[in-house]
């Protein structure tokens, strides 16, 4: 995710995904130029009372096609527009971890591991995009500079941040992947 605009806040008690996009929405209306991607989320998330009442205490960011809160248990809450994974692409272990995954309407949601990004370097983004290689993707979207796409847990682990930035290297070896799979189930 491209942080477009990235101006963490912090509520002064967690208040409900609702609430959060709802007050977001307000905030951008009056002060930045509008994004219709809250209004559709909120929408979207009103079909769920249990998401929709899930505590956030922080909004992280918004990009291109997401927006990112923090859960009071320290996770991280993405809503996105359409499908998270390019292609429908499996989750790969360079991927944030996933706890939940889930949909709502026309809104996809993922409560994923916190990641930190302090100390991050170049040198860094240049392993993970070794890593997205060895598995058979191309790196896109992600330059040697781009520490914003990437993260390290708790435990030292690097993942990516975005799943936009490793995509099939072109449709054939997208068919071939799902076919792979596919006879691997049988």
């Amino acid at each position: 995710m491209n942080p477009v605009f990235s101006s963490e806040i912090e509520y002064k008690t967690p208040i409900t995904l609702l609430q959060a996009l709802n007050e977001r929405k307000n905030y951008e209306h009056r002060f930045i130029v509008p994004d219709e991607k809250f209004d559709y989320f909120e929408k979207e998330i009103k079909k769920d009372k249990e998401l929709a009442s899930m505590p956030v205490k922080k909004y992280v960011a918004k990009g291109s096609s997401a927006v990112v809160f923090e859960t009071p248990d320290g996770n991280i809450l993405k809503l996105t527009e359409g499908s998270h994974f390019p292609l429908k692409r499996p989750i790969e272990e360079f991927d944030v971890p996933i706890y939940k995954m889930g949909k709502v309407g026309g809104v996809r949601y993922y409560i994923e591991e916190k990641l930190y990004q302090h100390g991050l370097s170049d040198g860094f983004v240049l392993e993970i995009m070794d890593i997205i290689k060895s598995k058979g993707y191309k790196p896109s979207d992600l330059d040697s500079f781009d520490v914003h796409q990437i993260g390290i847990s708790k435990d030292g682990h690097l993942y990516l941040l975005d799943p936009e930035c490793a995509k099939y290297k072109n449709i054939f070896s997208a068919l071939w992947h799902k076919t792979k799979n596919l006879f691997r189930h049988l």
